[in-house]
């Protein structure tokens, strides 16, 4: 399993799309397991359940996609990391954990279309580097590597990820 990790906007859904076609696997995506499960959208769990019944159902979603035995390329959601039972769950069911990162500015350009990031409502700025200044210690004790994103291509960060975790197939990424 190949996980990726790291702020909304850094680029987990897109790139992780894009590396689970290259090396064809499957993929997943935290968020889009939460929303399927519950039949609700994101912001409609967090507007009518909280962020307390979010966080509930997003370890539930990692713990059914880490249970699997298919090889597969994971985008974890932002805060799901937070948590230290769902880190602990990732530690042991990844072989490759990538942090994508970028600098708050680029985050706020690429969330600035996303109508399903509660998170960021009335002040972007301030809310990514809030979530920066309590989640990057966390991604720096999770991750195997970190990689900026700012100005590469998704293409270029695709080949990056498959050199930083030495992937050239199926075989590698197995667990």
């Amino acid at each position: 399993m190949i996980v990726l990790i790291g702020l909304m906007g850094s680029g987990k859904t897109t790139v992780g799309k894009a590396l689970a076609k290259k090396l064809n696997l499957d993929f997943q995506d935290s968020d889009e397991a939460v929303e399927k499960s519950s039949k609700s959208s994101v912001r409609e769990i967090f507007a009518n359940q909280g962020e307390a019944e979010f966080r509930k159902l997003e370890s539930q979603a990692l713990a059914d996609i880490c249970g699997r035995s298919s090889a597969v390329v994971l985008a974890v959601a932002g805060g799901a990391i937070v948590a230290e039972d769902n880190r602990e769950l990732l530690r042991k069911s990844a072989q490759c954990i990538v942090w994508l990162d970028a600098p708050t500015p680029t985050l706020v350009l690429r969330t600035g279309r996303g109508k399903h990031r509660p998170l960021l409502d009335g002040d972007p700025v301030g809310s990514l580097n809030k979530m920066r200044q309590d989640r990057e210690p966390l991604y720096q004790q999770l991750a195997t590597h970190r990689l900026v994103t700012q100005s590469l291509s998704v293409k270029a960060v695709v080949e990056q990820l498959i050199s930083l975790c030495q992937l050239s197939g199926v075989d590698e990424v197995a667990k």
